[in-house]
């Protein structure tokens, strides 16, 4: 698998399946636990951009509950973006485009916000993606982004690998995959401030999310 020799790596057709059946259940999960209060403050017709959007089960769930968003999904897989677009087909205020998050395809100030879950660990550069969000949000904008903590709990990664759609006979190997290829080369605390101390928003925050093997990173333009 070339995730496993480069994390920064395009998926391939069949690790984009596995993550899109396996995993992102979980994580849609996990990005709705934490983003659905920010979200739901945003004001009637708001535009969303979700980078990293995978097959679009995080914009699926959001718009059950927000109707009224204009959903913007953006991934580099040409297979994730053609699930999500057939998730999404019941939803008009729903678009997916292949993109990609070091050079986003819209104009500065478009969206009223922009969050990404559990992506920006695979971004080539991950200041230069953040440059990006912070670029196409409006004045007053949100920036959420939600990634795996590389000092995150063992307690809390065992939670959510059990949430994987996978036999739990495997779940110790899932764990360790998850604790040493995963976390293990995502951010820590320290990492996710040096990021956002850089950008050039009003106010920031960088929290550990209790029970979740997760970091929130959370800023206004």
């Amino acid at each position: 698998m070339s995730l496993l020799h480069d994390f920064t790596a395009r998926y391939s057709s069949s690790e984009a399946w596995f993550y899109d059946h396996v995993i992102a259940p979980a994580v849609t999960d996990l990005g709705e636990t934490v983003v659905d209060a920010h979200l739901g403050l945003l004001p009637h017709g708001a535009e969303v951009l979700e980078v990293g959007c995978g097959g679009g089960q995080f914009a699926q769930a959001q718009l059950d509950k927000r109707g009224d968003l204009r959903w913007t999904g953006l991934d580099v897989s040409v297979d994730q973006i053609a699930r999500a677009r057939r998730r999404s087909i019941s939803h008009s205020g729903a678009s997916f485009v292949v993109g990609d998050a070091l050079d986003l395809p819209f104009p500065d100030a478009r969206f009223d916000a922009v969050t990404s879950i559990a992506s920006i660990k695979h971004w080539p550069d991950q200041a230069k993606g953040l440059s990006e969000c912070v670029r196409v949000l409006r004045p007053s904008g949100q920036l959420m982004v939600v990634e795996a903590d590389r000092g995150c709990r063992l307690e809390d990664a065992k939670s959510f690998v059990a949430r994987w759609r996978f036999p739990a006979i495997a779940r110790p190997i899932n764990l360790l995959l998850f604790r040493t290829l995963v976390a293990g080369r995502s951010l820590d605390l320290d990492d996710a401030r040096a990021l956002m101390s850089d950008l050039p928003l009003e106010s920031w925050e960088v929290t550990r999310l209790a029970g979740t093997p997760a970091i929130l990173m959370r800023g206004r333009r």
